[in-house]
């Protein structure tokens, strides 16, 4: 059986829907031959499902079956619901993954089936509990989504080479900032300005949740302190050139401020 939700949430219509379509299209792949495991990852994963939660669905299998499972999948899917929309994610984010998105009609609102073919090779850095959280096992056998412990080492390599690319990085997106806000292109000023925002939340999180660092907007206003949460609020919402020409300015020296923090830990937290 696998591992519960939240037990508030247990009982509500969106969990259930959650759970039944989960428990069906695994009664469907688990004796499939070349299907090893089945999972569900994202909020359940992290104990965090609740009414607005998707199906984050995981299958372990080859890479080359991965067409074949889909349709299968969607066959599966189309005994509960028609499927409304179909996203084929192609770049996938990750190597030895594939993607699709599914909308139902009838499902509760913004629920979606996020589902991954993932070959046991690949399987690995979704493993990592810090990261990812801690498998709900729908089907597995031989015991692949047992997780474990995140590389630290290999962490704070990555943090380290992306500091460097930072402190490259700000005066330059800052200076084109300016620039296109000197020729009067307040939008294309606002695409730098932006990035620039994305920065300050990759500070932001090597300093607060240094496991996620690269995780950008997601989980920002349950894993960020108030005062980091404030602060991205602060210089997010833009209203027009003038105040955006004042907020790069202020944003800069956040982002300054926080590389020096950061160079130094035994300055402590964010103080807002």
């Amino acid at each position: 059986m696998p591992r519960s939700t939240e037990p508030a949430h247990r009982d509500s219509a969106a969990a259930a829907y959650r759970e039944r379509l989960a428990a069906i299209i695994t009664a469907d792949l688990q004796h499939h031959p070349r299907v090893r495991a089945i999972g569900e990852g994202g909020a359940a994963a992290r104990g965090r499902a609740d009414q607005f939660s998707d199906l984050d669905l995981v299958i372990v299998a080859p890479l080359e079956d991965a067409n074949e499972l889909f349709a299968q999948i969607e066959h599966t899917i189309r005994t509960v619901a028609r499927i409304s929309h179909v996203w084929r994610v192609d770049p996938p984010g990750f190597p030895d993954l594939a993607q699709r998105f599914y909308f139902l009609e009838g499902a509760p609102r913004y629920f979606a089936i996020d589902c991954s073919v993932v070959s046991a090779a690949g399987l690995s850095p979704f493993l990592e509990r810090e990261r990812h959280g801690t498998f709900v096992a729908w089907s597995d056998p031989e015991r692949l989504l047992v997780p474990h412990r995140a590389d630290r080492a290999a962490l704070a390599k990555r943090r380290e080479l992306r500091l460097q690319q930072l402190r490259g990085a700000i005066p330059v997106y800052s200076m084109l900032v300016e620039k296109e806000l000197a020729r009067g292109h307040t939008l294309e000023a606002l695409g730098f300005y932006q990035t620039m925002l994305r920065f300050l939340i990759e500070l932001l999180g090597i300093r607060h949740r240094p496991e996620r660092f690269d995780f950008g907007w997601r989980y920002v206003d349950r894993e960020f302190p108030e005062a980091a949460r404030e602060l991205i609020a602060r210089h997010s919402f833009v209203g027009d050139g003038a105040k955006l020409r004042r907020l790069v300015a202020s944003l800069v020296s956040e982002l300054n401020a926080l590389l020096a923090a950061i160079e130094a830990p035994a300055s402590g937290g964010v103080r807002r």
